[in-house]
């Protein structure tokens, strides 16, 4: 059974300890042990490393990685073959609740939403990355900052490492983009940010793409945890901003411009994307 890492998208992970390790006469296996708090990530430069996590076998070869999961048993049955060279992190992570989302790259805006922040990103448990030199010059950086007297070396050290997990995570979501349902979800993306003004109909939707409406609102949500008329409603505020910071117009004219059926609609749909109405928006902004 696997055992994903699991990282809040409201905190960084929190490095603990780095080291860069090698074994050159094969003499030693991967350490017997249950981590209570620590998380551990695993990058080999060369050689091979046999890990065993909950009887699930990992061998891990150059250019490969893995996460264990903290307070999962995990060791090795197998010596190190000789002259392998590997890095480690041991790091901690806030629980994260069961019932939260997982972070989605489909369907983002301008606009930045506090719901953003309340997702989970599950690291990948094995992988192999694309490019060897810059994964081992990212974790040389975490090490030598590690290593360093900085006086807020704990915190750039956890910062670091957040973006080289992010990293990670991106590299593998690349790998399930020509998935059908990617694709689809994709292409409703593309059609309705092509669209200038007006939101296109469930009919027009359904018709450019030759399915089911109801599939492919349903599709829509599971990739990107917002309904089609959310991220369309998201996508006119987006455009009425543009208007407002660039062009001056006021909140009849970028109303009208956006083909809204009259401004009291308009500023109820801006007001429930932003929270705010145009009005005490245009108040707050520097305008061009």
């Amino acid at each position: 059974m696997s055992h994903p890492v699991i990282i809040s998208s409201s905190s960084f992970p929190l490095l603990h300890e780095i080291g860069l390790m090698s074994d050159e006469k094969g003499l030693e296996k991967h350490p017997d042990r249950v981590m209570e708090k620590l998380n551990v990530f695993v990058y080999v430069i060369k050689g091979q490393l046999q890990v065993i996590e909950d009887n699930e076998i990992y061998t891990l070869k150059k250019g490969s990685y893995l996460f264990l999961r903290k307070n999962i048993h995990h060791w090795g049955d197998e010596f190190y073959q000789p002259g392998s060279q590997w890095f480690y992190i041991h790091f901690f992570t806030n629980d994260v609740q069961e019932n939260v989302n997982e972070y989605s790259t489909y369907g983002k805006t301008s606009l930045i939403h506090h719901e953003e922040y309340q997702r989970k990103l599950t690291m990948p448990k094995y992988g192999e990355v694309s490019h060897l030199g810059y994964t081992e010059s990212q974790l040389e950086q975490i090490l030598e900052m590690f290593e360093s007297s900085h006086p807020m070396r704990p915190l750039v050290t956890s910062m670091y490492t957040h973006q080289f997990f992010l990293d990670l995570y991106l590299e593998n979501l690349e790998a399930y983009t020509n998935k059908k349902s990617n694709r689809i979800v994709a292409k409703m993306i593309q059609l309705i940010d092509k669209r200038d003004r007006q939101k296109l109909s469930s009919q027009e939707i359904s018709e450019s793409l030759g399915m089911n409406y109801a599939y492919l609102s349903s599709l829509f949500k599971q990739h990107t945890g917002k309904s089609i008329t959310q991220y369309q409603n998201e996508r006119m505020v987006e455009k009425a901003i543009q208007l407002f910071r660039k062009e001056n117009f006021n909140v009849s004219e970028v109303s009208d411009k956006l083909g809204f059926s009259n401004p009291f609609y308009f500023s109820r749909v801006f007001k429930k994307v932003t929270g705010m109405s145009p009005s005490d928006y245009l108040r707050q902004i520097y305008r061009g």
